[in-house]
């Protein structure tokens, strides 16, 4: 899916954690998601940290209890997302 720029994929480990959620959660998910690929740069989104220690290099992005757990390709303009998961279960 291209978001003005910045292209978004999900794992399939991703995609699965969503089905298994409420629509209520995943939609709102989605759509966090979605906005964060079309921020001109992700990083500087206000609900993204970067990760430390084994998933250095990776980033999060807060969404009410649930983490987003995604990279970061600038080069090819590209968000991988790798989970999603409830808060506290993620690192």
């Amino acid at each position: 899916m291209q978001e003005k720029g910045w292209l978004l994929e999900l794992s399939k480990s991703s995609i699965k954690s969503l089905e298994r959620l409420e629509d209520k959660f995943s939609n709102r998910i989605l759509d966090h998601i979605e906005k964060l690929g079309e921020c001109e740069n992700p990083l500087q989104h206000r609900d993204v940290r970067s990760l430390e220690g084994k998933l250095k290099g990776y980033y999060r992005l807060r969404v009410g209890e649930y983490r987003i757990i995604f990279e970061l390709d600038t080069q090819r303009r590209r968000i991988g997302i790798l989970a999603v998961v409830p808060r506290g279960k993620g690192y």
